[in-house]
């Protein structure tokens, strides 16, 4: 039961950031729409070049770090999942010396006992290691997607001042930009929230047992 939970939020927190990669394929097209319309706009439209070369280095740094992401959740699943069993087999061994505390050998369950508790202590050790770094990333990656509202923003400032005939395209990629790079945030604020629950729910496994 414990292990379907756990890489059911992992499965989820998958998704959500594969939405967000979508996005953001998506607004590399744009970005590159922009680049060919900034050509045609001419010496009035310079100002695209470097904004849309921000783009693209925004969308790799999206796509890197999704895949990041993704790569350490599941294995930080394979560690919790790991871990509630160690702790599940540690309350059998104190339930067993509870129980049998006066047996004529029950010392012999010595070695096996502390190996699993520093098993267990290891497992715990590994996941809040990885939870933090986990949930630094994404913390990470939702604050650099705000550059890409900065961006949208300098991109309506350079439609401005282009030709008449370019004005309207050009403010209609700014606004693309921006809902894009909305919706991407969106994606991993939702990846946060999940990652919160997988958290909970491997503390509420735990505790059940």
């Amino acid at each position: 039961m414990a292990r379907k939970q756990l890489f059911v939020v992992t499965a989820e927190v998958a998704a959500e950031l594969n939405r967000g990669v979508i996005v953001a394929k998506q607004l590399k097209l744009v970005a590159s729409n922009a680049r060919a319309l900034a050509l045609r706009a001419g010496g009035s439209a310079a100002g695209f070049h470097p904004i849309t070369d921000s783009i693209d280095e925004l969308v790799s740094l999206t796509l890197e770090v999704s895949n990041s992401i993704n790569t350490k959740a599941q294995h930080l699943s394979h560690i919790a999942t790991s871990s509630v069993r160690s702790y599940s087999v540690l309350k059998h061994f104190e339930a067993v010396y509870q129980r049998s505390q006066d047996a004529e050998f029950i010392h012999s369950l010595d070695a096996a006992h502390s190996r699993c508790q520093q098993e267990t202590l290891r497992l715990d050790q590994s996941f809040s290691q990885g939870s933090e770094e986990l949930s630094s990333m994404l913390n990470s990656l939702y604050d650099e997607l705000r550059v890409a509202l900065i961006i949208s923003t300098l991109l309506s400032v350079e439609a401005s001042q282009v030709e008449e005939q370019f004005k309207g395209q050009l403010n209609t990629i700014a606004q693309n930009v921006q809902q894009a790079a909305e919706s991407i945030r969106e994606h991993v604020l939702q990846s946060l929230q999940l990652f919160s629950l997988f958290d909970k729910e491997r503390h509420e496994i735990k505790s059940a047992i």
